[in-house]
């Protein structure tokens, strides 16, 4: 706080008294203070210009372990050991991630709450007589030491069996679904163009479910894709919590993915708009409406099931799979990290995994390489002494060195 001019105090917006108003009373106080400490809180991220979504959820959080501790932040009830036991309730529930960012939120909530320029300590410790200002700290919060820190078994490329019998199985259900007049034909037909925009555009769920027709692009040094010689990204990974999506153009690679996408277009995806006007979804449903994320996975677990596939595969794994192509293929990596939309180098790394006949196959070039420059080596010496040779027959013959071998230089 500063002084004025005429020597009254200035609170800054967003400080504590502009939520809790001296003189006025509060019904059920200690939770009315809990919620305007959240209102002051969502004030000062919407301030660093955080999402809506990324707010609300921290919020969320906050409440949960509120409830979960029986007592609120000021009071001694929120200490290091009730933080541990919430960490271990939830580690067997949700992702290293999804915990990790939960205990990130948090922190920040309660380091908003400890921070004097803010007000809350005095107000606590003036309305309840108590602050016991506990911080999530390093020693009972994720560590997070490495780029990637998912499940091992899983978001790994698939094998070139598995993408053949992932895309394989496909065509022959079409045809068996509308051979029964079933109507799961028409769906199945879609997943087909979708899973291959994943795998040959090499996009995330929510990339791929939020596509629209629009996004298409041409390249004039590409006129053999025609209308599909680039994708527009528009629903890319954001750079941090709270930040727009990141925008990127991928350029096609794979002419069978191109006319995958160019039959879909033609044949598949005018039927989902029989009697109702185009809006322009690349990926609709039967129910006139945009696939959802949720509804990839399980369209995606369908297919893997069809397949008795691997229980650990989704449908990420197919943008690791098409990094590792790329990679195999002989892409420049730079190339292959602006493709996927990744920020380090080292990020794309971690997606790819190269497969034993790719590793095999440049260990042979290698040694192929390594055993052709030595027989050139050879041949060298072996020329160089039969020369020497020919040279001591002529001087022990009198004539001078070189002489009588037209051509030799």
């Amino acid at each position: 706080m500063a002084q004025g001019s005429s020597g009254g105090v200035i609170t800054a917006p967003g400080v504590a008294r502009l939520h809790v108003v001296e003189g006025i009373s509060l019904l059920r106080p200690q939770a009315a203070v809990f919620e305007k400490t959240l209102h002051g809180f969502g004030d000062h991220q919407r301030a660093r210009h955080l999402s809506a979504g990324t707010i609300k959820d921290r919020a969320r959080v906050a409440r949960q372990v509120q409830a979960f501790s029986g007592g609120y932040p000021w009071e001694p009830a929120w200490n290091m050991t009730m933080f541990d036991r919430w960490s271990a309730m939830l580690a067997n529930q949700v992702a290293t991630s999804t915990l990790r960012g939960y205990q990130g939120g948090l922190a920040l909530y309660l380091r908003y709450l400890s921070d004097p320029a803010y007000e809350w300590p005095q107000v606590c410790m003036e309305t309840f007589g108590t602050f016991a200002g506990f911080a999530l700290r390093d020693l009972n919060a994720v560590r997070h030491a490495q780029e990637y820190i998912g499940r091992p078994s899983g978001n790994r490329p698939m094998s070139r069996p598995e993408v053949k019998l992932f895309f394989g199985q496909m065509d022959p259900e079409i045809k068996r679904l509308r051979a029964i007049g079933h109507k799961g034909a028409l769906a199945a037909a879609r997943d087909l163009a979708m899973f291959t925009t994943m795998y040959g555009w090499g996009l995330r769920r929510r990339e791929t479910a939020r596509l629209e027709t629009h996004d298409w692009r041409r390249q004039a040094k590409l006129p053999e894709f025609g209308d599909y010689a680039g994708l527009a990204v528009r629903w890319g990974k954001a750079a941090g919590p709270g930040q727009p999506p990141k925008r990127r153009t991928v350029i096609s690679v794979w002419p069978w993915a191109v006319q995958t996408i160019q039959l879909y277009m033609k044949h598949v995806r005018p039927l989902f708009y029989a009697g109702r006007e185009d809006d322009g979804v690349m990926f609709p449903t039967e129910r006139d409406e945009m696939i959802s994320e949720r509804a990839v996975n399980q369209r995606f677990q369908h297919w893997r099931e069809l397949g008795s596939l691997a229980e650990c595969l989704g449908p990420h794994c197919l943008r690791h799979t098409y990094v590792t192509r790329l990679i195999e293929a002989g892409y420049d990596g730079q190339f292959v990290t602006d493709q996927v939309g990744h920020s380090h180098a080292a990020t794309t790394a971690i997606y790819t995994a190269l497969s034993s006949d790719f590793k095999n196959l440049k260990v042979r070039e290698f040694l192929d390489a390594a055993e052709e420059a030595q027989l050139a080596t050879a041949f060298a010496l072996a020329e160089a002494e039969a020369e020497m040779d020919d040279d001591f027959s002529d001087q022990s013959a009198g004539e001078p060195a070189g002489a009588g071998r037209p051509g030799r230089m």
